[in-house]
């Protein structure tokens, strides 16, 4: 897959991502017990490997992103990976990975497009200032 985005961006946004991830999940899982991964009781390290799977998923989500296109032409871009996430989402609730609480696929929805908002707001921040930084070099 040829990268489109430079090593410093793609890096930066998917930590900032998985950071974003792992803080909610706490929440929603554990305190608010909405959904959890594998088994309700315990942390299980099976999660790890839910994770390495984020990774790639955001790559190619932060690789592809249209920054110099049109408003609309983002918005598309996020409603298509939004019904992508939550269709993989529940494929990892049909195969018991995720189980659902009092959650559902809707909230879902409204969490991955508000989130692919703010990383497109978070990328474009890590943009801006590299290129302040290279321009004061």
């Amino acid at each position: 897959m040829k990268r489109r985005k430079t090593r410093h961006e793609l890096f930066a946004s998917i930590l900032f991502a998985l950071m974003m991830n792992f803080v909610t999940d706490l929440y929603l899982d554990i305190k608010y017990h909405l959904y959890w991964y594998f088994d309700k009781k315990e942390v299980d390290w099976a999660y790890l490997f839910v994770a390495m799977g984020q990774v790639g998923v955001l790559y190619i989500i932060v690789n592809y992103f249209p920054n110099n296109a049109a408003t609309i032409r983002k918005l598309i871009y996020a409603m298509v990976w939004t019904g992508i996430l939550v269709l993989l989402e529940l494929y990892t609730v049909k195969i018991e990975v995720l189980h659902y609480g009092k959650w559902n696929p809707w909230y879902s929805a409204a969490v991955y497009f508000v989130s692919l908002q703010f990383l497109y707001f978070v990328l474009k921040y890590i943009q801006d200032s590299r290129e302040v930084s290279e321009k004061t070099k």
